[in-house]
């Protein structure tokens, strides 16, 4: 058995400790070296505990998809966020999600769609054509994807309550999903969010820190250490719902 599978273990434990809901993406070698004795110790520790599922972008196969969702529907997940197929073009994209989104909806699932850094599924107009076709989808919106491209307020303007989850870090030019060092700028963020009357799941998907103008990804109890700072000087309250850590670990998102 693979050492990150308990690994996982342990940052779900953690999350419980201190987050109000917890966000698991399953990196396609776990996927298919995954047995019934982990999904039930999985199943074990997110019972009565708010579970969101992420699919990583290296799952494309249809088998993968819908292995992936049947463990996810296991672990009683209910929102499963994809990010969009970027080798495809929009109207491929829009077949795709469909045919996904019937099995999850057999599932008793919600599809979200995030979006991407890249062109053309950045923008708020290419996202909303694929949603709009996709019956009862929402999104997933990360926020500094947007804000990269100067197009955060449309995306607010646009998808207003299809806003189902949002990804939050930070970002400098090019490189993202790094922890704030700014609490102002953080705040910032958390007031939009505030002001949009935004009440749903918002998930920390920090990974890193800038040193020497290089992102560095951080460990296990890096992450955990800046986590929980982070959590302790944003202005979200004590029992907001939208409150959540992205336990995309080092080891299985970032290359």
């Amino acid at each position: 058995m693979s050492w990150f599978r308990w690994e996982l273990i342990d940052e779900i434990n953690f999350a419980k400790k201190h987050f109000n809901f917890v966000e698991i993406t399953i990196q396609l070698e776990l996927l298919h070296s995954i047995d019934s004795s982990f999904i039930n110790a999985l199943k074990d520790i997110t019972h009565w505990f708010e579970t969101l599922g992420h699919i990583h972008r290296d799952i494309v196969e249809t088998n993968d998809i819908k292995k992936n969702i049947k463990i996810l529907k296991e672990i009683w997940v209910k929102k499963v966020t994809f990010h969009p197929f970027e080798d495809l073009s929009i109207e491929e994209n829009i077949k795709i999600f469909n045919k996904i989104n019937n099995f999850l909806q057999k599932n008793k699932m919600i599809l979200l769609i995030e979006n991407v850094s890249n062109h053309p599924f950045n923008t708020p107009q290419n996202i909303n054509r694929i949603v709009e076709n996709v019956p009862n989808s929402k999104i997933t919106l990360d926020v500094w994807h947007a804000n990269k491209i100067y197009e955060l307020d449309n995306f607010f303007n646009i998808f207003k309550e299809k806003i189902w989850h949002i990804h939050l870090h930070d970002n400098l030019n090019q490189l993202d999903h790094m922890f704030y060092e700014s609490w102002e700028k953080l705040n910032q963020m958390i007031d939009k969010l505030k002001f949009i009357w935004y009440n749903n799941t918002i998930t920390l998907e920090t990974f890193a820190v800038l040193k020497d103008w290089k992102s560095i990804s951080q460990d296990f109890e890096g992450l955990k250490k800046l986590h929980k700072q982070q959590l302790k000087k944003n202005k979200l309250q004590p029992d907001h719902k939208g409150r959540g850590i992205d336990l995309h670990s080092p080891q299985r998102q970032l290359s």
